[in-house]
């Protein structure tokens, strides 16, 4: 396994106030991806191109609300679900997630999407 940084975007469903919203969405992002690039390994055969979106409930103290979800299909071939499996485990692994209250109001990251893509080659 390959530990680099991880590259996460962050969707949230269920957003207020459309002006403040997105900054509220930008802060959330750059807390998250913090958190969860220290707990993904990237697994060695990743193809370039690989994306995927994990679903994630959350509890009001950062805390998993059930098992993360993949997003929709996961087409390719087994390097590509590695990839997947690998995204999913890196949720588990840095939950709970901190300081997200402090933030945004609880309903803004009660259930997010992130979005996983590997780095690109020059990191």
């Amino acid at each position: 396994m390959l530990r680099r940084t991880a590259l996460v975007a962050l969707a949230a469903l269920a957003l207020s106030a459309p002006a403040r919203a997105e900054d509220a969405t930008a802060a959330l992002a750059t807390t998250l991806h913090r958190q969860i690039a220290r707990c993904w390994s990237l697994p060695a055969d990743t193809p370039v191109d690989a994306t995927v979106r994990v679903k994630v409930s959350l509890t009001e103290s950062g805390e998993l609300d059930g098992s993360p979800t993949i997003d929709g299909p996961v087409a390719g071939g087994p390097a590509t679900k590695a990839f997947a499996a690998s995204a999913v485990r890196a949720v588990v692994r840095c939950a709970p997630f901190k300081g997200l209250a402090e933030l945004a109001p609880y309903a803004t990251w009660k259930t997010l999407l992130v979005t996983f893509r590997p780095p690109p080659d020059d990191l």
